[in-house]
């Protein structure tokens, strides 16, 4: 693992791959962490060739966190939003794509493709939006492009837990929202949610996440610019995000592919990872062969 100082803030990251056929960068959804990426997901670019790059967010994992911003300060920003009122967030969206390019220019990196799930997804798509020569191809998975519903803020908000109780919502979780065709068990979903509580539990930074996702302004104005080969994958069961979203976001960008996949909810098991990697792969090549 290493270590980039972006901007002000520390990424903690992973690589994988030689990098002879290009560079992937992965980036997660809100509140999660590198290691919520299964093996079959990343490696399957990692075989092909290409360098594939994790990462925390900021404010997750191992990645620098923003805690001098929290407890009721965090509640009073919350029900300020719950109300429709606009905030100043303690930092943006915007602020994460910025992270992407920061951790980019530390490795050396001058274009990569990216795909990003869910909160990650808003994160790629703004690369792909404002840097779009950084940018070789675009995914979006299980993700929208308009604003998210404010009283939704309540019901996402994370509240601390012991380590047992936030194993048994995890659980409850992918039992609810996750992909029911690739279901691994609930004893995957405790292997997972006890590895990510050790390695770092910061419910504040998840929700200072989530201030930001719940403070985008002009979304789909903005979608509507992406001129690079775009790719947006929903699961056909996202009871989280209704694949209707990412409907939308493939018919605002010009030229988009919209991929509906059977039996996938709003996650990634590792008997989906590779399926999913497939369709990604496809996508690299189709924009590699129409370049060449």
């Amino acid at each position: 693992m290493g270590i980039i100082q972006a901007g002000r803030v520390e990424i903690a990251y992973e690589t994988s791959g030689s990098g002879e056929a290009g560079v992937v960068i992965l980036i997660r959804g809100q509140g999660t962490q590198l290691i919520h990426w299964p093996e079959s997901f990343y490696e399957a670019f990692s075989t092909r060739g290409f360098r594939t790059i994790r990462f925390d967010n900021r404010d997750t994992g191992l990645s620098g966190k923003f805690d001098h911003i929290a407890d009721q300060e965090l509640e009073t920003l919350k029900r300020r939003i719950a109300t429709g009122e606009e905030i100043d967030p303690p930092y943006t969206v915007d602020d994460m794509a910025l992270d992407v390019i920061a951790l980019m220019d530390g490795l050396y990196i001058d274009s990569a493709h990216i795909a990003g799930i869910s909160m990650g997804g808003f994160i790629a798509q703004l690369l792909a939006a404002k840097y779009p020569s950084r940018v070789l191809s675009m995914t979006s998975i299980m993700s929208g492009s308009g604003p998210v519903d404010s009283t939704l803020i309540d019901a996402l908000w994370a509240v601390r837990r012991s380590r047992e109780m936030f194993i048994q919502e995890w659980v409850e979780y992918v039992r609810q929202f996750g992909s029911k065709k690739y279901f691994e068990g609930d004893d995957y979903s405790r292997r997972i949610a006890a590895a990510a509580f050790d390695r770092c539990y910061s419910p504040d930074g998840a929700n200072r996440q989530l201030l930001a996702i719940f403070s985008r302004k002009n979304t789909r104005a903005l979608v509507r610019t992406i001129s690079v080969p775009t790719l947006v994958v929903h699961g056909a069961g996202d009871l989280l995000i209704p694949p209707a979203r990412g409907k939308e976001t493939a018919d605002l960008i010009p030229g988009a592919t919209f991929k509906l996949i059977d039996g996938m909810g709003h996650d990634i098991p590792p008997g989906l990872g590779k399926l999913l990697a497939e369709n990604v792969l496809a996508h690299i090549r189709s924009t590699t062969n129409h370049t060449a």
